[in-house]
């Protein structure tokens, strides 16, 4: 299996190495010309947001707590359809680099360089998150450690991106998710088929004793809206080739995330229901280990590791392109390069001490969903028709991130949702008060 691994990590940077072909301009590097196909944007906007945290994470989410777990991936599908129906076309139309670009066309520099420096620090931590999945899978298919594998899998990811670029990544997305999704519906369809449970058995209910009202509200409105208002899913829309196209891109990526919330799910409730003791693993692990037939194990490690693979690289280049671009106020390929390799390594370090990779990425959802994202939808919302004055805006991205993220650093439970959503409405409030009334943008 190892030689399979060397394989296919050689094609991925073989075509990073084709792509990487008249790179001329920090624009290409960063969002390919801007005139990539729809199928391509739709792949890698599945592929980037079906990762390894939604994939590995929302099977023992399911294992641990039941049907809600469903709500982690299905939170996402809500987002892109609002996104379809809202703002992509918008998006695109802007012309915007980066997402702190679109921010400061819609008010000013300093709500760029302040919306910048909190997507640089949650982005390292989801690309933590990215790397934990990772060497998982590493460690399974090597028999290395923790440590060695979280060591290897963000050198290749640091050599893969700074390599290809956003074209790699997007050509690579499109096969990565293809292979992912093979891999997920042909694991239902054996585990369902060699056991089937009935739906009591699988105990569906919206809710559960760990799993309540304001845990659903959470999902919905914190995690949705991290893909609503996203880096990464608004640089896939400003690499489209045209505003229709980005429009029925997030809407096809809203479909086909539905589908995915409830194969991915109903995998952690087949473990949760066959009553098997995995003894403390994680339980997609311990069935690709010990359930699965050898020919869907060999099927599932290699999906799930394109699945983190397809996630990370453009996490790290998002991270890498914002910092250049929005924080330092540079244009160098060069330079993003080398930022690859900082936030990857500070992201690698995280991943050596965190285990669990949901809850790690909710922890760097919070504070970024809390403060830009209500203020910058509401400035998308009302753009053309009323402007948000830029000190309003900047107060309610500071005054919503700094109650989310104290809240996920320094609260637990259901204190920690409550800051949340503190943060979220302190954020709408101001930004909905800096609304000049019916002046054009």
């Amino acid at each position: 299996m190892q030689i399979f691994l060397i394989a296919y990590m050689a094609i991925l940077l073989l075509v990073a190495i084709l792509s990487s072909r008249r790179q001329a301009s920090f624009q290409n590097f960063v969002l390919a010309d801007r005139n990539q196909p729809r199928i391509l944007i739709i792949g890698s906007m599945l592929a980037s947001t079906i990762g390894g945290g939604l994939t590995l994470g929302t099977v023992s989410k399911a294992f641990a707590i039941g049907f809600p777990a469903f709500w982690f991936v299905a939170s996402g599908a809500l987002a892109h359809l609002i996104q379809g129906i809202f703002l992509s076309e918008k998006v695109r139309k802007t012309e915007a680099l980066t997402l702190p670009d679109l921010a400061e066309k819609l008010s000013s520099p300093a709500v760029r360089r302040l919306t910048g420096a909190i997507i640089v620090i949650t982005w390292t931590g989801i690309a933590a998150g990215q790397f934990l999945a990772a060497s998982k899978i590493v460690a399974s298919i090597t028999g290395i450690s923790h440590q060695w594998a979280v060591i290897a899998s963000a050198s290749f990811l640091i050599i893969y991106t700074i390599i290809g670029g956003q074209k790699s990544i997007l050509r690579t997305d499109l096969f990565q998710f293809g292979l992912l999704a093979i891999a997920i519906l042909a694991a239902v369809a054996w585990l369902f088929g060699s056991t089937p449970f009935s739906l009591e058995a699988l105990d569906i209910r919206l809710f559960s004793p760990t799993f309540g009202a304001l845990d659903l509200l959470y999902y919905l409105i914190v995690v949705a809206g991290s893909y609503l208002i996203c880096p990464m899913m608004f640089g896939r829309i400003l690499s489209s080739d045209s505003p229709a196209s980005a429009r029925k891109a997030s809407f096809t990526s809203a479909l086909g995330m539905l589908i995915f919330a409830f194969a991915i799910t109903s995998i952690g409730l087949w473990a949760r229901a066959s009553g098997i003791d995995f003894q403390g693993l994680d339980p997609l692990n311990a069935l690709i280990g010990s359930v699965f037939p050898a020919w869907l194990s060999f099927l599932m490690l290699f999906g799930i590791l394109a699945a983190i693979l397809s996630t990370a690289d453009t996490v790290l280049l998002t991270a890498a392109g914002i910092l250049e671009h929005d924080v330092l106020h540079g244009d160098s390929i060069h330079r993003t390069q080398s930022w690859v390799g900082l936030i990857a390594i500070v992201a690698s370090a995280i991943a050596l001490f965190e285990t669990d990779i949901v809850d790690l990425l909710l922890k760097t959802y919070q504070g970024y969903t809390s403060g830009i994202v209500p203020a910058l939808f509401i400035a998308l919302a009302a753009s053309g028709k009323r402007k948000l004055r830029s000190g309003y805006l900047f107060a309610a991205v500071a005054a919503g991130y700094a109650l989310g993220t104290s809240g996920s650093l320094f609260a637990a439970g259901n204190a920690q949702k409550l800051m949340a959503f503190a943060g979220i409405l302190a954020s709408s409030l101001i930004a909905l008060a800096g609304l000049r009334p019916e002046e054009k943008a």
